[in-house]
């Protein structure tokens, strides 16, 4: 008779009530009140339960040990078979003959294997409970069915919560399984950890399942006793360490875990209930590569250790050493590379290669143009992030200079970690590695002379070099100072005496060569003059003055001679013509070049002036003889 009878209020009538609550007194439970540990027909025991107000809520175990739960509540106790044969495996059918969906067995099977061998009462309870709510027809959770015996048997409410629980579980964590296994990069001394879970069906982790870890390659284990661990429902965590260089596998065996199916025994007589003895099981494994050390790229971030220096200083580069993943590895930072198992960091070389002097600032580019020209290279071995300062090299000559470095994998130590190094080139032109040495330009002057009088102008034979290319291209000049009048020749020196006054000045263009300043501003007062060349400088040249009375630069000047007023007897001479150059200062007094010697042009004139006074005189006497002779 089904419990469905017992349950009918369709049937009113009292002696059906009788006959079912006879019934339920023929149930899993004993008849007859009875020890926990009373024999159960064909060696079985009643092992761990609970003895609830009617019946004992539990597991059966016989004398193999092997843990068993009742099912088909509505069909009668143990005690009434006599004994169980061999049982049965796979799918699970009611007694209504509605067989179990792959859901329902995978979680039926799980709650077995999970719980089934339980020695605590309260948990042996929950797992009957529970095992009822999945097998028997009419006593799902919820169902009439259950909450009738639940309100009969009044068990502790937390045997009931838990036995709930426990279904809910065993529905989330069924399998069929997967081993998961996630490998996470590596931490410090070459140590990387590995995510172990075991998850079901619907992806949740399944927790009660024993499993183990085996390695191969050069790793081990970093924990004790972590090659085996029941899981749990957060995932497991392996430390793995690195013993030496090449490639392994990290495999995770799961022996035992439920299938789709349990193991029942069927009673010796008709009409009595089956017992789940186990869950039906089978195993589960993963295995996951460990990849070699990855690929190593050292990186080079420079700058020179002076953007701007004179010819003929020392010059170097500072070096910012780090690491980055290779090309496809994953971002972020990469760990400088240690040998594994002592931890030691290989080393390699940057040579640093200083290029100029260039005449212009160099472009950045990928390379050094192929006719750059170079200073030297230096060599600077690095074994992990930092900064260094690799050894110097002399600039020579004005220009711009700039460091390009490279990293060769040959140059690795020790020289089995070479191939896990990569090579690595710097860019040319980057900013922060260029050095510049301004020019520093040379000035001599000369004046056109160094004798001069009141009203004269003089000019300024400059002569230039030293200039670079950018101060040419911008239109710089070059000024010329002329000081004066001074009271004497001045004395050479550095600087400008202050109470010197400023007469002119002129520019020329900084050029390199010689070059014709224009006249300065006619002197006005005798004394002596100096000019003083300067160059104001630019980003590209060095500022240049030259010293205040340089010879060459100097002229001293004089009063030009009054003429001289005839003597009485002297004949006036004509004047002289002017001169056709317009601002030219008038002639000296000179007797101009003829062809005939000075000695003789001055007795001729001497001749012709006595010739002059003869006649003069002869004319006078001739007046004189006329008045006489007239007066007479």
């Amino acid at each position: 008779m089904s419990f469905s009878l017992f349950l009918s209020r369709r049937r009113g009538a009292m002696r059906t009530a009788g006959v079912c609550l006879f019934l339920v007194t023929l149930l899993c439970l004993p008849q007859v009140p009875s020890s926990q540990a009373a024999p159960v027909g064909g060696g079985w025991t009643r092992a761990a339960g609970v003895h609830a107000a009617e019946h004992f809520v539990g597991q059966y175990k016989n004398s193999r040990g092997l843990a068993a739960y009742c099912t088909d509540f509505e069909r009668l106790s143990p005690e009434n078979a006599g004994g169980y044969e061999d049982g049965h495996s796979g799918g699970f059918i009611r007694s209504d003959g509605s067989a179990l969906n792959p859901t329902e067995n995978a979680a039926l099977s799980y709650l077995l294997h999970r719980w089934g061998d339980t020695a605590d009462n309260a948990t042996a309870a929950s797992v009957q409970l529970a095992v009822w709510a999945l097998t028997s027809p009419g006593m799902a959770w919820d169902s009439s069915g259950m909450d009738a015996i639940l309100r009969a048997e009044r068990l502790p409410d937390g045997v009931v919560a838990e036995a709930r629980s426990m279904t809910k579980v065993a529905f989330s964590e069924a399998g069929p399984y997967e081993v998961d296994i996630r490998l996470e990069a590596a931490g410090a001394e070459g140590t990387m950890t590995a995510s172990v879970s075991v998850l079901g069906a619907d992806g949740t982790s399944a927790a009660g399942l024993a499993a183990g870890a085996e390695l191969s390659g050069p790793f081990a284990l970093a924990e004790e006793r972590g090659a085996t661990w029941t899981t749990a429902d957060e995932p497991h965590r392996l430390t793995l360490k690195r013993t030496g260089l090449g490639g392994g596998s990290l495999t995770v065996s799961v022996p035992r875990t439920p299938a789709a199916g349990v193991q029942w025994l069927l009673p010796s007589r008709d009409g009595v209930q089956r017992l789940l003895a186990a869950a039906v099981v089978e195993p589960r494994d993963s295995a996951a590569a460990i990849a070699d050390l990855p690929a190593f790229q050292p990186t080079v971030v420079t700058r020179a250790s002076a953007a701007r220096t004179g010819v003929g200083t020392t010059v170097h580069d500072v070096l910012t050493v780090g690491s980055s993943p290779a090309a496809g590895g994953p971002a972020g930072t990469a760990p400088w590379l240690s040998l594994p198992g002592n931890g030691t960091p290989v080393s390699v070389e940057v040579v640093s290669t200083l290029w100029g002097p260039l005449p212009s600032r160099p472009v950045l580019q990928e390379s050094p143009p192929s006719d750059t020209p170079m200073v030297g290279s230096v060599t600077t071995r690095v074994n992990g992030p930092g900064t260094y300062n690799t050894p110097g090299l002399v600039v020579p000559s004005p220009g711009w200079y700039v460091w390009t470095e490279s990293i060769s994998p040959e140059s690795t130590l020790p020289a089995e970690a070479s191939r896990y190094v990569l090579a690595w080139q710097g860019k040319y032109g980057i900013t922060d590695e260029t050095t510049f040495v301004p020019w520093t330009p040379d000035i001599t002057t000369e004046l056109s002379t160094h004798d001069s009088l009141v009203g004269e102008r003089v000019t300024d034979t400059v002569i230039g070099s030293g200039f670079g290319q950018p101060s040419i291209e911008t239109g710089a000049v070059v000024t010329l100072s002329m000081y004066g009048p001074l009271p004497e020749r001045p004395s050479l020196t550095a600087d400008v005496p202050a109470d010197a006054p400023l007469h002119s000045k002129v520019e020329v263009p900084a050029l390199n060569g010689s070059q014709s300043s224009e006249s300065f501003a006619a002197f006005t007062a005798p004394g002596c003059y100096t000019v003083v060349a300067s160059y104001a400088g630019d980003d590209h040249t060095n500022a240049f003055t030259s010293a205040f009375g340089e010879p060459s630069e100097t002229v001293c000047v004089g009063e030009d001679e009054p003429a001289q007023p005839p003597t009485p007897d002297a004949t006036v001479a004509p004047a002289l013509p002017a001169s056709d150059e317009v601002g030219q200062a008038p002639a000296r007094a000179e007797l101009a070049q003829t062809g005939i010697p000075a000695k003789v042009a001055s007795g001729a004139a001497l001749v012709m002036l006595g010739v002059g006074l003869a006649c003069l005189h002869a004319g006078n006497r001739s007046r004189r003889t006329a008045g006489e002779s007239a007066h007479r």
